[in-house]
């Protein structure tokens, strides 16, 4: 079968220019959702302190079910970017076919399951009544609507797949754009419109997810002609378990870390509040240096599943390498600057001069390992991107509940470094990870992987 020619720059030419090409709109698009989390926080609060509680626990439960769909979204990205690397049309319609089937049946059970077990999981949070009944009507909301953003979410993983990653930017900054727009309106009732409270940011953003599944949906159907999910050729169980198998080790590298974050959270609190804050501001700092890692994991996720398509195993590979150290270049100089002068950097959260202390402290610890980062995000993705998840996944699992957490133990509380012994439990693992990763992606295993 003839290859597929319209984004032939990811298997052809420089490879630094489809990187940045990729890399720079995903980036350009978790901004885009990081401003709207902003701004909808901002509306709410208008409402009260029961709203944002309401709000902040909702949040955590709708965190497990956007972690499920991003592990199928990274398996639909592995074979969508492989079939379209390779020109197999038949098999990419099947895959995204197969996607849609996935997202349609994950829909569903969210719709119907989720409102049911609402309550219960609210109450074994131990939620306030003052704050339950507001959770209650904001998370069901979202819930019934989840097809929008579980859709959503596919369809744009698999239009990146396909090596284009300005029309989902485009699309998810119009629905942001329409959020926004429609929070205070549905919030606080102006105009025609009615006074719903927190629920109404809920249904501000089904609407504009809804808006925005309309667009992606044109835009894939104009691309690869009307696929209907349940169509006799249009899906594959095979595929779909396919999907599955390489997304849900994906899903749990996700849990993992936010359990292990957890974990720690608890341990660093029973050294006070300022240790707390300071490992809370120390976090929120990494967690900045890391969004540009997401954006470039996933570009080369999908360079190397496109490059082993076309059959170009060596520059699926030097596509590899070569993001980890542009991420790599980012990062040195991120840590320089933070290192010239922690203190600043933690004061912009807090002033406090004990917060500003360990704060700095936490910097001068974590941000060296950050060093590498790249090697285990990106070569970790990139595997993913083959079809490989399963050995990555064991590495950062082994890490983080092998390591980090004892490690956090010993230190923090046995060898008596109290908050500081946490940070060494998040320096080390990380660093660690990079390492073993490295030696992992070395092997080769993931170019023989058939999808």
């Amino acid at each position: 079968m003839e290859a597929v020619t319209e984004y032939d720059s990811l298997t052809n030419g420089s490879i630094v220019r489809p990187i940045l090409a990729l890399s720079l709109p995903t980036l350009a698009g978790s901004v885009l959702q990081s401003t709207f989390n902003i701004v909808d926080l901002y509306f709410i609060g208008r409402v009260g302190t029961e709203a944002i509680a309401a709000v902040s626990v909702a949040g955590t439960i709708m965190m497990l079910i956007i972690t499920g769909n991003v592990g199928i979204a990274i398996g639909s990205t592995a074979l969508v970017s492989r079939y379209s690397g390779g020109g197999e049309t038949e098999k990419l319609r099947r895959a995204i076919g197969s996607t849609l089937a996935l997202a349609a049946v994950f829909s569903l059970f969210i719709a119907v399951g989720g409102p049911v077990l609402a309550r219960p999981i609210l109450g074994f949070m131990g939620t306030e009544p003052v704050v339950e009944d507001t959770a209650l009507a904001y998370i069901t909301v979202l819930f019934v609507g989840g097809f929008t953003m579980i859709f959503m979410i596919l369809i744009n993983a698999v239009i990146r797949g396909t090596g284009d990653a300005v029309t989902p930017m485009i699309i998810l900054g119009g629905s942001v754009a329409i959020n926004i727009g429609l929070d205070p309106l549905l919030i606080f009732g102006l105009g025609p419109f009615p006074e719903m409270g927190a629920p109404g940011a809920a249904v501000a953003t089904v609407i504009a997810r809804g808006i925005g599944l309309v667009a992606v949906g044109i835009v894939l159907s104009r691309r690869f002609g009307w696929i209907h999910p349940f169509g006799r050729h249009n899906y594959s169980l095979s595929l779909a378990w396919r999907i599955i198998t390489i997304g849900v080790p994906a899903s749990v590298q996700m849990l993992t870390r936010s359990f292990a974050g957890v974990i720690l959270i608890g341990i660093t609190a029973a050294f006070g509040t300022v240790a707390v804050a300071a490992y809370g501001i120390g976090m929120r700092i990494m967690l900045f240096m890391l969004m540009p890692g997401f954006a470039f994991a996933v570009s080369s996720a999908i360079l190397v599943g496109r490059n082993l398509g076309a059959g170009k195993p060596g520059r699926a590979e030097r596509s590899a390498w070569t993001t980890a150290f542009i991420y790599l270049g980012l990062l040195t100089a991120l840590v320089i600057a933070l290192m010239a002068a922690p203190k600043f950097w933690v004061g912009i959260f807090d002033d406090a001069g004990s917060v500003k202390d360990l704060g700095a402290l936490f910097v001068y610890i974590v941000a060296p390992s950050f060093l590498l980062l790249p090697f285990g995000m990106v070569l970790g993705r990139s595997m993913s991107g083959a079809g490989v998840s399963f050995p990555p996944m064991v590495v950062t699992v082994s890490v983080l509940l092998g390591v980090r957490i004892p490690l956090a133990f010993i230190l923090a509380k046995f060898a008596g470094l109290g908050a500081v012994g946490v940070f060494w439990a998040v320096a080390v693992p990380t660093a660690m990870e990079g390492v073993v990763m490295v030696f992992l992606f070395r092997t080769g295993i993931w170019k023989h992987k058939k999808l």
